[in-house]
């Protein structure tokens, strides 16, 4: 019974991995034209370094690690 229940959580939790990495994708897929549209621009650190925010005319600040690469 133990060993079932192991088995549903490992399940569950690679399935959830599964759908966070499809809409990465999918997000991805967009971001340019959000970023577009919103009017967003890359933060810089006191350093002068580029930071993987991006600071939008909605007020939010948004992380796009995979757009540093």
């Amino acid at each position: 019974m133990f060993d079932i229940l192991i088995f549903l959580i490992l399940a569950g939790v690679v399935i959830k991995l599964i759908s966070l990495n499809t809409s990465v994708t999918v997000d991805d897929d967009t971001w340019n034209e959000f970023k577009t549209q919103h009017n967003c621009q890359l933060q810089k650190s006191a350093y002068g370094n580029q930071e993987a925010s991006w600071l939008c005319d909605d007020g939010k600040v948004y992380y796009r690690w995979r757009q540093q690469r």
